[in-house]
């Protein structure tokens, strides 16, 4: 009798776990309409989603289910259970954690295997400790709260939280040593996963404009003080100065979106600060006309408009042949 009850007992227990199980399964492949989006402060989410290049793909393939980091994953989901019933939480006050920020971009990679391979050998994939413990800059400039503005836009405290300055410039350093080799500039600061689908490009004036075409449908500057991204469409063209004299500055989003971070001095200087501006021949050019959206690399860039076989015109890291950084303007 008693080897009877185990055996029911083991039976019932494997019938529960095979219900939960399917039933987990079923939710995470169910259209997020019946499961995610009956939750009111997600709807407005869903509803981007929906619209989204994305909205072929589950919500679980970016975002993880319940399980899928273990016992962290599992807390957090049964958090956010507990707040959707214990608060009052509108669509607005749900914000991602840098984990879950880099948890999303590490998944990026499933699909854009090659955008992540050029974002891995470029200088946007650097990490907390070669921003932040460089003792060359910190000797220049004292690191402080605006620096996370583009370096470490997602991270979850201020400067006094992640560094302790204590002591001269080669002292500081970052204060939790797990910190120091998170990438600082993710996929996410530049790219918002609910953005409406790209439109078609428009062959009948992309030879001759000067902005490539679409550049912005995909691109998002992600704002650390509002925690939310702007469309870089949205973004106004900053105007830029050199000997001056006003200079063209690209109004193509994506130009303007990198200037949000390779920005120039408070007089708009072209050269200054960490701007990037081109001068000279190539006034007026989007970034993305040279250099690789991912990477950076501007090295296949010179010959899209030059001979290279003439040395004058072959790409040479760092020396550009027409862009001189803090020339004065010419008349």
């Amino acid at each position: 009798m008693k080897k009877m009850a185990v055996l029911y007992v083991v039976i019932i227990l494997a019938f529960i776990f095979a219900l939960s199980s399917g039933a987990y399964v079923a939710w995470n492949v169910a259209d997020p309409e019946y499961t995610c989006a009956q939750c009111h402060e997600i709807k407005p989410t869903h509803e981007k989603w929906s619209k989204s290049a994305h909205a072929d793909i589950s919500c679980y393939e970016c975002h993880g289910t319940a399980i899928s980091n273990g016992i962290h994953s599992l807390k957090e989901k049964l958090g956010m259970v507990v707040s959707h019933f214990a608060k009052d939480v509108e669509n607005r006050d749900i914000k991602m954690t840098e984990k879950q920020v880099l948890d999303v971009a590490s998944r990026c990679v499933n699909c854009h295997r090659a955008e992540y391979s050029q974002w891995k050998s470029g200088a946007h994939s650097t990490t907390y400790a070669n921003i932040f413990e460089d003792k060359v800059h910190n000797r220049a400039e004292k690191p402080y709260w605006e620096c996370l503005r583009c370096h470490g836009m997602f991270y979850d405290g201020n400067i006094k939280d992640l560094m302790d300055l204590d002591g001269g410039p080669d002292d500081w350093k970052i204060k939790d040593r797990s910190q120091c080799a998170v990438a600082a500039v993710p996929c996410l600061a530049c790219h918002q996963i609910h953005m409406e689908k790209k439109r078609p490009p428009d062959f009948k004036n992309c030879a001759v404009s000067e902005t490539p075409p679409d550049s912005s449908s995909k691109l998002s500057f992600y704002a650390r003080a509002e925690r939310s991204h702007i469309p870089a469409a949205c973004l106004t063209p900053i105007k830029m100065y050199l000997g001056g004299g006003e200079i063209k500055n690209s109004a193509d989003p994506a130009h303007v979106l990198c200037q949000q971070c390779h920005s120039p001095n408070w007089k708009h200087e072209a050269g200054s600060s960490d701007d990037r501006t081109p001068v000279g021949a190539h006034e007026g050019m989007s970034c993305l006309a040279c250099h690789n959206p991912h990477s950076g690399s501007a090295s296949a860039s010179c010959a899209k408009c030059h001979d290279v076989s003439l040395e004058k015109y072959r790409f040479k890291k760092g020396k550009c042949p027409q862009f001189i950084n803090k020339a004065k303007k010419t008349s």
